[in-house]
């Protein structure tokens, strides 16, 4: 009988103890194990307070995030479990630790109490002074974007009777992984690298009192800061298109359809590889000691290959618009100090370039002329045969280039002055071309259409890039404003991702076949607003509802993008807000500034838009005071007027340069262009341009330009201003209205600002 009830004490103790040392065996455990998957770094642990109180609210994209704040953290920790995440297999599997470390709260709205109770045990947890975990996003996120915070994380902080430090925090590299929803299903699918780099960041702790907003746009703006951390280690793009291009399973598969001369003319990767080493071996020795390199070239094969060579070789391409008239051109060509440009005879039949007499012309025919049939022959074997690391390190000496050198210069369309030269680096470029495809969930399945120029940045960037490091097919077309040939070309090659302009799509809507973009799956527009109406009209016709992204060449380009909404066990996660640019992309923070101080505004406020993240420029080519002026601590400013709204969409609602100065009130030119055209019921067509010229009294007044054919409807609409609620000094009069037979333009069909003013005056001076 004592026997049995000593094995019983006996079994009690142990049983206590073990539970006890669980934790202690665990950690070494899981931290080994945790290395063991992944490359594990962790940043500014010291923002942590030693003592006191800590609720770090976090970023929500995998099944293990606990246990990577838990090996992350240096204090130990309480974490916020919704009671959904006990019934998750890997939560089970160690439940008698985390019942211990754990606060589970209801997440079910119809157990109000339950919800208060877990409240409640958070805020005196947190006034006992334990550091608590929080996720107050209450879900995974089926996207890799957050979801909106929940607004217990404000109550919690209002229950709390002692100061709390805030601590933003977020986490890398796990979407996409095998415990997340990125990719495919959870648990249910292969890691696509092996040992990525996972890394967690904690921000400056923040003051209690903010709201439940504020704090995910600090979380925001922790996945931005860690992003340009972890840009370190981003691959370069030229170097991932030799990886792709030499792993055998691709050196037969497509790579770029070309239609820009004549029939469509397909290319493997395996070809596209070879003709780029050729073409690299043969400008080797004629640039010389040259920097940077012109490029005067449709969106087109030749333009393609010939932007590889010059990153093969080391240089920065300079893509030069080829739409922009003789005087932008000379400029860009004197600002980059080019003396070599790359063009081909057949293009500059169509469209001529005169260059200077210290500035040689390279033809790419002369170079595919100087290619013997053994040069190719040899080249291909080469391809085939030896390892892409073998290519890349001895063959073509890829390993010396830095992450920090220029990879491009993309020269801006000049709409509001002289054309500034904007430097990106393989930095920008090799973020915003990994984050655009990462958050299109652009895959090796897809066939791109690129249609928009290279000297576009979008062009360049999304349209040539992108494909080539995504490992998918790209199609190239020189004209998008070719409705009939652009259509016909998508229906051809069953296109699925489209990138376009407001003003394209109203010719496709035109000319096209509604069944032309069957295929079509996404269709991204940038450069110029895309009206809610002309969204409208282009799904009813063809099916498919274009999006409207952000950016601006000096991030590379790419801001924001709206996309399509994701659901999963009955929830939705909203990715299109009609009206707004949609939501960041990966490692980007949007957030809205004082115009003049440049302080940093709360969720909702309107104030000049600022970006921070890998993407932003090395600067302005030659004029650093612009450039400090446009830079402040890593956050560039756009020049656009707008605001963050609470779920982290972007609403852009005018542009600084866009306002008027009348009797010393400021007048947002962009907001009356927008409700004429309302009125008109122009449905997405640019009727008018509104404009602002000197005036001696007034110190400047509203002029309207207008197509002649809307000119009888003009006093009516006019007269409609008011009833809108529109201030009547906004409203301009009826004799400061001039007619035009075309819009000016540039050559994206965005509207030219510097044309515009100049035609303004030139008019009202008459």
């Amino acid at each position: 009988m004592l026997d049995d009830i000593s094995i019983i004490v006996a079994s009690l103790i142990l049983g206590v103890a073990l539970t006890w040392m669980f934790p202690i065996i665990l950690r070494p455990l899981l931290w080994v194990f945790v290395h063991l998957m992944y490359r594990f770094r962790v940043y500014h642990r010291d923002h942590i307070p030693k003592t006191g109180g800590v609720l770090i609210v976090c970023n929500h994209v995998s099944l293990i995030d606990w246990l990577i704040f838990w090996l992350a953290c240096p204090r130990s920790v309480l974490f916020v479990s919704q009671t959904w995440y006990y019934r998750n297999p890997i939560a089970r599997l160690f439940l008698s630790w985390a019942r211990r470390n754990t606060i589970p709260i209801e997440t079910n709205l119809a157990k109000p109490h339950a919800i208060a109770d877990g409240l409640k045990r958070i805020a005196a947890a947190l006034d006992a002074g334990r550091v608590v975990v929080m996720f107050p996003e209450a879900r995974l996120t089926r996207t890799g974007n957050m979801f909106p915070f929940g607004r217990g994380l404000e109550r919690v902080l209002r229950l709390t009777q002692t100061e709390v430090a805030v601590v933003p925090a977020c986490s890398s590299g796990l979407w996409s992984g095998f415990f997340s929803h990125g990719g495919g299903p959870i648990m249910r699918k292969l890691p696509k690298a092996f040992l990525p780099r996972v890394a967690v960041w904690f921000g400056e702790p923040l003051k209690k009192g903010l709201t439940a907003a504020d704090y995910r746009l600090a979380v925001q703006e922790a996945m931005a800061d860690l992003a340009l951390r972890e840009s370190d280690y981003i691959p370069l793009v030229h170097r991932t298109f030799v990886s792709n291009a030499t792993k055998f399973r691709n050196i037969f598969r497509p790579c770029v359809i070309d239609n820009s001369a004549g029939p469509a003319r397909t290319l493997s990767w395996g070809k596209t590889f070879v003709g780029a080493l050729c073409v690299t071996a043969y400008l080797r020795s004629r640039l010389g000691s040259a920097a940077n390199v012109g490029v005067w070239m449709p969106t087109s094969l030749g333009g393609a290959l010939a932007n590889l060579a010059i990153a093969f070789l080391g240089k920065t391409s300079v893509n030069l618009n080829y739409t922009a008239g003789a005087g932008p051109v000379h400029s860009a060509m004197k600002q980059a100090g080019l003396r070599i440009v790359i063009t081909s005879k057949r293009f500059l039949m169509r469209v001529p370039l005169e260059l200077p007499d210290d500035v040689q012309a390279i033809y790419l025919e002369d170079v595919m002329e100087s290619v013997t049939k053994w040069q190719r022959i040899g080249t291909f074997l080469m391809v085939l045969l030896l390892p892409g690391w073998v290519l890349d390190r001895f063959v073509l000496g890829l390993h010396r280039h830095r992450l920090d050198d220029p990879l491009t210069i993309v020269f801006s369309s000049g709409s509001t002055g002289e054309p500034k030269g904007v430097v990106l680096t393989h930095r920008n470029i090799g973020h915003n071309v990994d984050s655009a495809i990462r958050t299109l969930g652009i895959t090796k399945h897809d066939r791109l259409f690129g249609i928009l120029p290279f000297f576009h940045s979008f062009g360049y960037t999304v349209c040539m890039w992108a494909p080539l490091v995504a490992g998918c097919v790209a199609v190239f077309f020189p004209d998008p404003r070719a409705a009939k040939e652009v259509g016909e070309l998508a229906r051809t090659h069953r296109i699925t991702v489209m990138l376009s302009t407001a003003t394209f799509l109203r010719f496709y809507i035109r000319r096209c076949d509604k069944d032309d973009f069957r295929s079509v799956g996404m269709i991204i527009c940038g450069a110029e607003k895309l009206p809610v109406k002309l969204q409208d009209e282009f799904h009813s016709k063809f099916g498919v509802l274009p999006l409207e992204g952000y950016g601006c060449t000096e991030v590379s380009p790419v801001a924001s993008a709206n996309l399509h909404n994701v659901v999963g066990d009955g929830v939705v996660q909203e990715r299109n807000h009609r009206g707004t640019v949609g939501q960041p992309i990966f490692g980007v923070c949007v957030k809205a500034f004082e115009p003049t101080e440049r302080t940093p505004l709360p969720i909702g406020v309107e104030g000049v838009l600022c970006i921070k993240g890998p993407n932003v420029m090395a600067g302005y080519l030659l004029q650093p005071e612009k450039t400090t002026e446009a830079i402040r601590d890593r956050w560039y400013s756009t020049g656009d007027i707008g605001f963050v709204e609470a779920d982290g969409f972007i609403r852009i609602t005018g542009r600084m340069s866009r306002f008027a100065k009348i009797a010393g009130e400021m007048v947002p030119l962009e907001r009356l262009d927008e409700e004429l055209h309302d009125v008109l019921g122009s449905n997405g067509e640019r009727v008018l341009a509104v404009a602002s010229v000197p005036d001696e009294k007034r110190g400047e007044r509203i002029v309207v330009l207008h197509l002649p054919d809307i000119a009888e409807k003009l006093p009516a609409a006019l007269e409609s201003l008011g009833k809108r609620g529109l201030p009547n000094l906004w409203i301009p009069d009826r004799r400061d209205c001039y007619p035009l037979e075309v819009m000016p333009t540039l050559g994206s069909g965005k509207l030219d600002m510097k044309k515009l003013a100049d035609v303004a005056k030139e008019v009202t001076a008459k």
